[in-house]
């Protein structure tokens, strides 16, 4: 009959049955334990059984009814009327799912123990019966002496016991599963880290060779042009032994309005290849045809076929590379969409083909003017705090600078000290910045007054990032480790996120100011308080070569996993 009543009862009022049947059992065990040293050893077993039953019972009711304070008021009172409430059982056998009636065998199971325990204890109850008033139960037990005879089934006991700790550990460990299945699949990102971390050194090799293939190639013969910027746009891809870059180049004039400025997108594919003996080719200057002594391009071949053009000389000689080449022969011999190629032998040997972009980094973002906040730096967040800059769109764009140290640490592009502001993006207006934040892009300038300085050989002159000048890049290595930089790129990197957090200007050679902002409350939270102090002290548990593959995972697992972590409790997933 007591089965048939266990039986209809759910889990939570089935929990109550079986706190309240352990407190019964402990409560005659210790009434008795004087009758024997054997049930006092039994007692001190059962307090343990009991209470690891009730912590784990309080565990369960906390983490799947998701209410502290009526689980609190629940395990002190137990005939308090939660335990009743149906709406409690309905809202735990909604999380438990499929193991809900595992979870109320398992219960039962325990509640059926104790009581046979209990019933095993009748044999003491005829000392009880002999007590006189005002009389211990242990004097009883001393006067009535060798004239009672009890019998009392030690091993049955330590079965039962032996019972009770196994169950209690199935339930812990279906407790445990049951609190994660819970939880968002948040490692799926990381999963994909095999991957990334070698895409992270093939692009940042590609991204080196596609800067020096453009400075060695670089030429402008249109007298109206003063000023090119390259834009590198953070995304990439990897595929069929080529990395993917999309750039864009940005011609400014005497000609039009002041401000305007000639745009244009290209796709570049880079392959990494083995050269052959290569033949110098006469390359001519953009406003002669003489012919100068400067960068030659080079015959190659590679270690797999791959569409040949037919141009022997720098596809882009002669003019701005902001207007594309019209010559259709070499189209046709890589693709219809293909405007020329560089080869470029340097450290490492590299072909970077030039397409016309599909606009996948910055399609609909054509400006027509870099003026009216459509080209946007992102030292801006510290200038429009409480503005256009969300929770979310700030911990997507410190998701986005976890990106670009990985992918372009270490290259002219970057740099190793570098700031905020030497990244922008384009933002067509509205408070939706999911799409403007994949045009996020670092960017160089090619100064047109000296390139005819590098026409003649001086190819790095008149070249420089889109960026101000940082003393910090100038500091002597003993001045970094007085002040306590393991590794620049990621202390900038920790100054990068403290300005997104605080949405508040900060320079990284103020060592000092950095240190102490970053010790205070967060504005995003403890956890990004933490990751911004990792970056910061380069702690990471790998060293501080961020060249290191172990180091560049571990950056990623702990700042790129954190950071989407929190964008998933958000309900924003990141894709970047």
């Amino acid at each position: 009959m007591a089965e048939l009543v266990l039986g209809s009862l759910g889990v939570v009022p089935l929990v109550g049955v079986a706190i309240k049947s352990y407190q019964s059992l402990s409560s005659k065990l210790k009434t008795f334990r004087h009758c024997s040293s054997t049930v006092m050893r039994v007692h001190k077993k059962l307090r343990v059984r009991r209470r690891v039953f009730e912590n784990e019972c309080h565990l369960l009711l906390r983490d799947c009814l998701n209410d502290d304070a009526a689980v609190q008021l629940m395990m002190e009172d137990l005939d308090h009327e939660a335990w009743r409430e149906r709406r409690r059982d309905d809202d735990l056998r909604r999380l438990l799912k499929d193991n809900y009636d595992e979870c109320t065998e398992l219960v039962q199971d325990i509640v059926g123990v104790v009581h046979q325990l209990e019933t095993g204890l009748g044999c003491f109850e005829v000392v009880k019966s002999k007590q006189q008033k005002d009389e211990r139960l242990k004097d009883t037990w001393k006067r009535l002496g060798d004239g009672l005879r009890i019998s009392f089934n030690k091993s049955s006991y330590e079965t039962g016991l032996d019972d009770l700790q196994t169950a209690n550990n199935d339930l812990k460990c279906l407790r445990e599963q049951i609190t994660q299945l819970q939880k968002p699949c948040k490692d799926l990102a990381i999963k994909r880290l095999a991957t990334g971390a070698l895409g992270w050194t093939d692009v940042r090799r590609a991204a080196k060779a596609l800067y020096e293939a453009l400075v060695g190639t670089w030429s402008c013969s249109q007298a109206s042009h003063i000023q090119h910027f390259v834009k590198l746009f953070l995304e990439t891809e990897k595929a069929d032994g080529d990395v993917k870059m999309n750039i864009a180049i940005l011609s400014h004039g005497y000609g039009g309005s002041p401000g305007q400025a000639d745009l244009i997108q290209l796709q570049v594919r880079s392959r990494h290849m083995e050269w052959a003996p290569y033949l110098r080719l006469p390359l001519l200057s953009p406003d002669s045809g003489e012919e100068r002594p400067r960068k030659r391009m080079k015959p190659v071949r590679f270690n797999e076929d791959y569409p040949k053009p037919r141009s022997a000389k720098a596809p882009i000689q002669g003019q701005c590379l902001a207007q594309p080449p019209v010559d259709s022969q070499k189209a046709t011999d890589m693709g219809p969409h293909c405007l020329g190629h560089i080869d470029v032998k340097s450290e490492e040997c590299y072909r970077h083909v030039f397409f016309a972009s599909s606009g996948s980094s910055c399609k609909g973002f054509r400006p027509s003017t870099m003026e009216g906040g459509e080209l946007i730096p992102m030292d801006a967040v510290c200038e429009t705090a409480g503005g256009m800059f969300s929770t979310v769109d700030r911990l997507q764009m410190a998701r986005s600078l976890v990106s670009v140290v990985l992918k372009f640490h270490a290259t002219p592009w970057l740099g190793e000290a570098w700031r905020l502001q030497d990244l922008s993006f384009f933002h067509q207006g509205g408070q939706d910045l999911t799409r403007s934040f994949r045009t996020l892009h670092l960017g160089v300038e090619f100064d047109q007054k000296n390139l005819r300085q590098m026409c003649v050989g001086s190819t790095m002159e008149g070249v420089q990032r889109t960026t101000s000048t940082n003393r910090l890049s100038q500091v002597s290595e003993d001045e970094r480790l007085f002040c306590g930089i393991e590794n620049m790129a990621l202390h900038c990197l920790g100054v990068a996120l403290l300005q997104i957090d605080r949405l508040k200007k900060m320079e990284p050679e103020d060592v000092l100011g950095v240190r102490k902002m970053a010790r205070l409350s967060s504005s995003l939270g403890p956890r990004y308080q933490e990751i911004t102090q990792k970056c910061l002290r380069c702690d990471f548990g790998y060293g501080t070569d961020l060249s290191k593959t172990q180091l560049q995972k571990a950056v990623y697992e702990s700042v790129a996993g954190t950071l989407e972590s929190m964008m998933s409790s958000l309900g924003i997933d990141d894709d970047s």
